[in-house]
């Protein structure tokens, strides 16, 4: 077996500079201006349950296209495409002129594990989806599916 050698001396600057540089990221990190509720202006247009559907308020002209449906992942939070200001999908889309809605399934808990795929694809999804195609008397949406959410998309 071979051991291998350690310098106390060098090990200790490294472990110094390691611990310089975990507190400047750990500083750098707590600047961050990071909401739970995302950075756009949004209304809750309708609830099932712990479902809730979000419509963002548009942010340029209207691009005449369908309305957009965004169907998120069921454990990780929507918030994430709406991070900050300059990191966001959903100001990205509203900017060009899209009406987007997304789709937040709240906090799983105990009550939940009664729910079937089903319940997630036709229910409340499709709840989601009629809601908007009757505010917009149209017969289809946009749906666009993120991460998990493309799956449950996808099944719809």
């Amino acid at each position: 077996m071979t051991r291998l050698a350690i310098d106390p001396a060098r090990a200790a600057v490294e472990m110094s500079e390691f611990s310089r540089r975990m507190a400047l990221a750990a500083g750098q990190l707590a600047g961050i201006e990071v909401s739970t509720e995302g950075s756009s202006k949004r209304a809750e247009v309708y609830r099932q349950d712990k479902t809730v559907l979000w419509r963002y308020a548009r942010t340029a002209p209207d691009a005449g296209l369908p309305p957009l449906v965004i169907c998120y992942a069921l454990v990780n939070r929507p918030y994430m495409l709406d991070l900050q200001p300059d990191r966001s999908l959903i100001r990205g889309l509203l900017a060009r002129g899209l009406d987007v809605y997304l789709v937040d399934w709240g906090y799983p808990d105990r009550d939940d594990s009664t729910l079937s795929l089903d319940d997630y694809v036709n229910r409340y999804l499709g709840a989601c989806i009629d809601h908007v195609r009757r505010e917009h008397g149209i017969a289809s949406v946009n749906l666009l599916g993120v991460c998990q959410g493309g799956t449950l998309a996808i099944c719809h």
